[in-house]
């Protein structure tokens, strides 16, 4: 199946109002992407394999991205995204508001995250490993958990 991807050039300042304000007019999930650092607080609760080697400078722009059914009416949403977009503008920066309308295959979005999910060593004797990954490095006195973490772990450790 396909999804009509929609996608908000906006302000870094307006990302929580315009990610509300889709939530009203019924859109579940969006994704976000600015240029915003993560604090070292941040960094310490994350799980993350692989981070980015150069992050752009927080230049104050977002891009906000919605996947619509494409059953639809595109015509009346975006009218109803920008009457709220000029409403947000009364009191904060929205930036360009520019929303550009693509198309998107659907995929096995259950299951694409395993790929992220590796074994992980959480002290000297304790690994955390995923049913579907091999363990290359495990010492005769290591522990290993085994799980099939499921949706049920979210996206995270």
């Amino acid at each position: 199946m396909k999804w009509t991807k929609l996608t908000i050039d906006t302000t870094t300042a307006a990302e929580d109002m315009i990610s509300y304000a889709l939530s009203e007019l019924g859109i579940e999930g969006i994704e976000i992407e600015d240029h915003v650092p993560l604090t070292e607080e941040e960094k310490a609760r994350m799980y993350v394999d692989l981070l980015p080697d150069e992050i752009a400078p927080d230049d104050g722009t977002a891009r906000i991205s919605c996947y619509i059914d494409p059953e639809v009416n595109m015509d009346e949403l975006v009218k109803q995204i920008k009457e709220q977009l000029d409403e947000i503008e009364q009191f904060l920066p929205v930036g360009p508001k520019t929303i550009t309308i693509g198309e998107t295959e659907d995929k096995d979005w259950i299951n694409n995250w395993k790929q992220f999910f590796k074994p992980f060593r959480v002290n000297d004797h304790i690994i955390i490993k995923p049913t579907w990954e091999v363990l290359e490095d495990k010492k005769e006195t290591d522990t290993v958990v085994e799980i099939d973490p499921g949706t049920a772990f979210g996206t995270g450790s």
